[in-house]
């Protein structure tokens, strides 16, 4: 993002302390339009996190004439993701002049939706102070989509800005019951290729279950919810939200989902189980291993958030590759071992990974045990 944001962002800090402090004497501090605070969301694209959407805050003050958006943003994905899956990527808050952070979007064709905060004048002016101080960090967080997601960095400074009033939450509804990767999974349902992605890198921390606050980390569901939350007995978001930039993204359109995949390679883990191709065999061996590694170096050696433990590694390992020469001692259990993942998959109260990988797997069953009964028969 461009760094006239920051630096503007940061002469703005001089400006509000003089304000605060009374050195104008012509400012109202208490005029509830002596700044405006809105809630800017941007419309999902086409890009790897983009899908989700994206959630800022627009702040505005018109007697000094400072009209700024706060992101939080991360170094780009695109041509970094050796960096991305290093996890040494780094993040932090930004605040760029609207016009200027519209255009950002624009050119992705993203649509603009704009929702006034409904916050007492203090309120406004403490939640400008925490997210500016945000910015005068600088890119110093560690890349964490899921701590630092664009929700939680709006919604957590808006609700510390606000605690000296009364907040009242809505009655939480069935969707907090879910976990982060099932309220994810279903929101990215448009785009499967990136779903399956994020299913395949995030491990058991988003399966966890964390506060309902902590839960919200759609754009939607935020404006959902903001709507819904009173601050002494008004309405956080009171109004419709007003579409500044009237452009959308095409929705992505895919024929070939990783569904369809998953089930030619579980046809062809049928056909492979009479006509016996070693090209099949070599070729499951090899998606395995690589993909078994991915996830290995993913748990062990890089600092990507979420990858403390993934079920993916049961399945999809190296080690069938590596003691091949001794797979007649082990190929039924593996089997076992398969089919029991696959239970455990299916009878989980909640989803834990993406429903090709279960197809994938039972292609993996046919697969072992083809190769178990040839060398049983090898044996006789």
């Amino acid at each position: 993002m461009p760094s006239t944001g920051t630096l503007l962002a940061l002469a703005l800090a001089a400006v509000l302390p003089l304000v605060s402090s009374g050195g104008t004497n012509d400012v109202d501090r208490t005029d509830p339009n002596f700044v405006r605070a809105s809630l800017m969301i941007i419309g999902p694209g086409n890009e790897l996190f983009g899908c989700a959407g994206h959630a800022s805050v627009r702040l505005e003050c018109p007697k000094f004439n400072l009209d700024y958006c706060f992101s939080c943003e991360s170094e780009s994905i695109t041509g970094n993701f050796g960096k991305f899956v290093l996890g040494n990527m780094k993040m932090g808050m930004f605040a760029i002049p609207t016009k200027e952070f519209l255009a950002l979007y624009r050119e992705g064709g993203r649509m603009a939706t704009q929702y006034p905060l409904n916050l007492p004048a203090d309120a406004k002016q403490r939640f400008w102070k925490l997210m500016d101080d945000k910015v005068a960090q600088g890119t110093c967080l560690h890349y964490d989509y899921i701590k630092y997601c664009c929700v939680q960095s709006v919604l957590q400074p808006l609700l510390e800005a606000i605690r000296p009033y009364r907040i009242k939450f809505p009655p939480w509804s069935a969707k907090y019951k879910l976990s982060r990767r099932e309220i994810l999974a279903d929101n990215l349902a448009w785009c499967p290729w990136t779903r399956i992605f994020l299913h395949t890198i995030a491990g058991t921390e988003v399966d966890r279950q964390v506060s309902n606050v902590r839960t919200v980390i759609l754009s939607p569901d935020l404006v959902e919810l903001l709507s819904e939350t009173e601050v002494e007995g008004k309405k956080l978001i009171a109004k419709e939200g007003e579409v500044v930039q009237p452009y959308q993204a095409p929705t992505e359109c895919v024929f070939f989902t990783p569904l369809k995949a998953a089930w030619l390679v579980l046809l062809l883990a049928v056909a492979n189980a009479f006509l016996c191709w070693r090209w099949v065999d070599r070729s499951f061996l090899a998606f395995q291993a690589l993909l078994g590694l991915l996830l290995t170096y993913l748990l062990v050696v890089s600092n990507l958030p979420a990858t403390d433990w993934n079920w993916l590694i049961v399945p999809f390992n190296p080690l069938p590759l590596v003691f091949w020469r001794w797979r007649r001692y082990w190929a039924w259990g593996f089997v076992a071992v398969l089919l029991a993942w696959e239970a455990f998959m299916l009878l989980s109260p909640h989803q834990l990974t993406d429903p090709a990988y279960l197809v994938v797997v039972l292609a993996y069953v046919l697969l072992y045990a083809k190769v178990a009964m040839r060398e049983r028969r090898n044996m006789l």
